[in-house]
C-alpha cells in the first residue's frame, strides 16, 4: 500500500513540475524520493551540451629551401590568424599557421 501511495505521489508531483515548467524556463530542481529512502534529483533548465573540441594550432615551416634541408618541419602554435607567419623554436626560418 505504500509503494502504490509513493508511486501516485511521484506521479502527481511530477505532472504538476511538467506543467509549471512549460511556463517557467528557469524552474528549480526537484527531488523525488522512493519507498528506499534514495533521494534522485532531477535538473531543470539546463540541457545536456555536447562537447566541442577547441581549436589547435599549429605551425609549418618549409624546409626545402635550406642546405641539407628538405621537407616541412612543424610545431604547435599560440592561436593567431589562421594562413599567418609564425615561427618555431629551434628552426630557421618563419612558416604558415594552420588549424586542425
Amino acid at each position: 500500500m505504500l509503494r502504490l501511495f509513493c508511486v501516485a505521489l511521484t506521479l502527481l508531483v511530477s505532472s504538476v513540475s511538467v506543467q509549471a515548467g512549460a511556463g517557467q524556463s528557469d524552474a528549480a530542481p526537484y527531488v523525488l524520493i522512493n519507498d528506499s529512502n534514495d533521494a534522485i534529483t532531477e535538473q531543470a533548465g539546463k540541457p545536456n551540451k555536447p562537447h566541442v573540441r577547441p581549436q589547435r594550432y599549429i605551425c609549418v615551416v618549409d624546409q626545402s629551401g635550406n642546405i641539407g634541408g628538405g621537407g616541412q618541419v612543424s610545431c604547435p602554435a599560440k592561436p593567431a590568424r589562421v594562413g599567418g607567419r609564425c615561427r618555431c623554436a629551434n628552426v630557421t626560418g618563419s612558416g604558415t599557421l594552420y588549424t586542425y
